[in-house]
């Protein structure tokens, strides 16, 4: 039986329905995608430390992963804030327009809405980069069978970055404030910058 995002959250989907979602529904989109694939990123790097805290505690490894499980909590609700900003947009955009009242609300709704869907992606891929940052920390925890696990899951909160800011793109010109705007895309290429640089680094450490 496929399950209803409008109804479903998308981490009380069934894996395959998600997928499907993703192929053949306008929700969920690129942005739930890239969340979910951050914290399935997220998830590798914790593997080595919470395996590695098995074999031998250590209170440095311990801090790491009480950092980690609080992201991973900060990033999954990001999956479902995305559709309900799509689809928050897509109402703004049904609005009617006959008169100008109505067209004076139906602009407002879509700044609204549009402010909300380009702070989504941004929050998003903050905490990526939050993620990457401590994977870099994590290498020097992590044995060295889990190091492919943990490199796996920094190129996937990459590209989850790198995904989720398309989004930003999408609905800068909704915003309609020319400050917003420049704020925005401000914003969003310093996160592009800083996730190509601690991508970098991680590559350079984990050689």
């Amino acid at each position: 039986m496929t399950h209803d995002t409008a109804h479903t959250g998308v981490w009380q989907m069934p894996l395959d329905d998600f997928r499907d979602a993703l192929a053949l529904k306008p929700m969920p989109g690129c942005g739930a995608a890239a969340a979910v694939s951050a914290c399935v990123g997220l998830a590798l790097i914790l593997k080595g430390l919470h395996l590695g805290q098995q074999h031998a505690q250590s209170d440095d490894r311990q801090a790491l992963i009480d950092e980690g499980e609080a992201l991973k909590q900060a990033l999954s609700p990001l999956a479902d804030e995305d559709v309900a900003a799509f689809e928050a947009m897509m109402a703004a955009l049904q609005r009617p327009k006959r008169s100008f009242d109505e067209k004076a609300a139906r602009r407002e709704a879509i700044h609204a809405a549009a402010s909300r869907a380009v702070q989504v992606p941004l929050d998003t891929a903050r905490r990526c980069l939050d993620a990457l940052t401590l994977g870099q920390q994590a290498l020097s925890h992590i044995e060295s069978q889990f190091e492919s696990d943990a490199t796996a899951g920094a190129y996937l909160l990459h590209a989850a970055v790198q995904s989720v800011l398309l989004n930003v793109d999408a609905n800068l010109d909704a915003l309609g404030d020319e400050q917003a705007k420049g704020s925005a895309r401000a914003a969003q290429e310093a996160i592009r910058e800083q996730s190509r640089t601690l991508i970098q680094a991680f590559e350079a450490r984990s050689s």
